[in-house]
């Protein structure tokens, strides 16, 4: 048995709440509907801890375990296929929580599953996590549910989950290689710098010969990082705050992100990132029949930039007002003149959602052209720098070697 909080009607027509046992939120529906109370919504109460005999392969490790883009895209392809099959929503869920893998996961979709049971809409259950399910998911569902095409809205999901997680993958894979060459090269050029060269400072100094300047430099670097290393920690740690405050920051947000269009290379290259993914979600909303100006909405939010959810809220504005969305479009920089175009082409022919599709694969193909092209420059770039790095670390060493070898010598 388990515990619901339940929001209902009454005889009377009076709204009321309340908590009751039941085995599930349908047999609780039946129970009160007896007592002429019809229930609004049912919600099972959590449980603080997850019992390891309830869910196989539960572990200390597991219980909050990570609902990560596979777990939604077998999710939705398998509810697709089962709903195509003609099995009952709910009878779907039921199999694909028993079959799931991930414990936390598991417990949305009964929770799901319950609020269906209650009587509440698919969609409407999905939004009380929207933390997982993203808005663009839950509007296009609540589409199907007024068009009676969930089979085919769910596989279009899965298919956008998986080409949006495949770019994510691309940019962190561009960006990872330089990351962990450049902290390798840190902690190498650290272990010169505090360990290297004050031991090679003090063969000099015995000697008493003039060193090159290349060597005073690097000396006194090394002097200067030994000497004040408290205030850099500080000053490291407080930089890392101080940004991770700005960052929260409404102005700070709105900096930094209206600053990554502007990097040079870079800036492209999230461009035509942005584009593709904006345009991705949008055609794929309004093929499905969600409202224009929703649509907007939410593709302005994956995004997931503030200087385009302005742009585009003032773009809805317009459209809320009469315009077009290309002349909308139009005044805003951010967006090509080609894009602009050819969904100005497609709104007068009646096509704004091939538009917007074929937008989204061109930018695609040059967003994947440019990470390619910039993975291969990377890392050429990165070995000059390096090696020119590690030269100037020997010369500032081995030099004095050399000089003071001749003074011997002679």
């Amino acid at each position: 048995m388990a515990q619901f909080n339940y929001t209902a009607i009454d005889a009377n027509g009076k709204k009321v709440k309340g908590t009751s046992e039941a085995e599930n939120s349908f047999a609780l529906a039946a129970r009160l509907r007896k007592q002429s109370i019809t229930i609004i919504s049912a919600e099972r109460m959590e449980v603080k801890r997850i019992k390891k005999d309830k869910i196989p392969g539960a572990s200390f490790f597991t219980l909050a375990k990570k609902i990560t883009t596979e777990d939604l895209v077998i999710f939705y392809r398998q509810l697709s296929t089962m709903v195509d099959a003609g099995v009952q929503l709910v009878e779907s869920l039921d199999i694909l929580a028993d079959q799931a893998g991930n414990p936390t996961f598991q417990k949305v979709i009964q929770d799901v599953k319950g609020n269906i049971e209650a009587g509440e809409n698919f969609s409407a259950s999905l939004a009380r996590h929207s933390h997982i399910f993203p808005g663009l998911g839950i509007s296009m569902i609540k589409a199907a549910e007024i068009g009676g095409n969930l089979g085919s809205i769910l596989d279009q999901l899965a298919t956008y989950v998986e080409d949006k997680d495949k770019i994510d993958k691309k940019i962190k894979s561009a960006i990872s290689y330089p990351k962990f060459i450049l902290i390798f090269f840190g902690l190498v050029l650290s272990g010169v710098v505090f360990g290297l060269i004050p031991k090679f400072k003090d063969i000099f100094e015995s000697f008493g010969a003039d060193l090159p300047g290349i060597t005073l430099v690097m000396i006194t670097i090394s002097d200067f990082a030994k000497n004040n290393i408290l205030y850099e920690i500080i000053l490291i740690i407080g930089s890392i705050a101080g940004f991770k405050v700005f960052a929260r920051s409404d102005w700070g947000r709105h900096f930094i992100d209206g600053s990554k269009f502007k990097i040079p290379v870079f800036g492209k290259m999230v461009v035509k990132s942005t584009i593709a993914r904006f345009c991705k979600t949008l055609g794929t909303l309004t093929k499905n029949s969600v409202q224009l100006v929703d649509a907007l909405t939410i593709s302005a939010e994956t995004a997931n930039n503030v200087v385009i959810q302005e742009i585009v809220e003032d773009v809805k504005k317009n459209v809320t007002g009469g315009a077009s969305l290309g002349r909308s479009m139009q005044d805003h920089a951010i967006f090509p003149v080609m894009m602009v175009k050819m969904i100005a082409v497609g709104e007068r022919s009646g096509a704004l959602e091939i538009m917007l599709e074929k937008v989204s694969e061109f930018y695609d193909r040059q967003f994947n052209s440019s990470i390619d092209g910039l993975t291969s420059i990377i890392e050429p770039v990165l070995m000059i720098g390096l090696g020119a790095m590690a030269l100037i670390v020997v010369l500032s060493v081995y030099l004095p070697i050399f000089q003071m070898s001749g003074m011997i010598g002679e």
